[in-house]
């Protein structure tokens, strides 16, 4: 996998543990004078506390997973692992996108939804590094498989200049 991915002119970090990963992440921001991140659902960097660490040192982060990006908004940790806002009624999002993202006067999920989309797409351009996880990382071809049900990953890989994706070993696949 580190050879392909070589080869096309990417890096690879071998971490040993979450400090490493984040430390990581951390220098590479500085060196490449980042200051904006888009961030997709990555429960590898939920677990090394990434996002936290980067905003520590001065870097603006979005959650663009939907649910995530609610409970940002609310400054709150997720509320399950799959679905981050399912204890939130559509009144109670309705009212925070009122409040955060204003000229949204809307309770129907199809609208809350346009809204917050319409929000994270400039994010998605103004980033200057996209953070994802992985679902499998493929060594004979040296690439990341990444599945998304939203398309905010395909964003976050694609648009902003740098990608860093955060996978633990065990995502490596011949």
């Amino acid at each position: 996998f580190e050879e392909k991915i070589k080869s096309r002119g990417g890096q690879v970090f071998w971490a040993e543990n979450g400090e490493q990963a984040r430390n990581y992440v951390i220098e590479l921001a500085r060196r490449k004078k980042v200051r904006t991140v888009v961030k997709s659902k990555s429960m590898a960097a939920e677990e090394v506390h990434l996002a936290p660490a980067l905003e520590k040192e001065g870097l603006k982060v979005y959650e663009t997973d939907l649910g995530e990006f609610i409970v940002q908004l609310r400054n709150e940790a997720p509320y399950h692992i799959v679905t981050p806002a399912m204890h939130l009624t559509r009144n109670e999002i309705s009212e925070l996108f009122k409040e955060k993202l204003g000229g949204i006067d809307s309770k129907e999920p199809p609208e809350l939804v346009a809204a917050a989309r319409r929000y994270l797409r400039k994010t998605f351009f103004a980033a200057d590094m996209g953070i994802s996880g992985a679902n499998f990382l493929v060594a004979d071809a040296g690439m990341i498989a990444i599945t998304t049900n939203e398309g905010n990953a395909d964003m976050g890989t694609t648009l902003p200049r740098i990608h860093v994706a955060l996978a633990g070993i065990e995502k490596i696949i011949p």
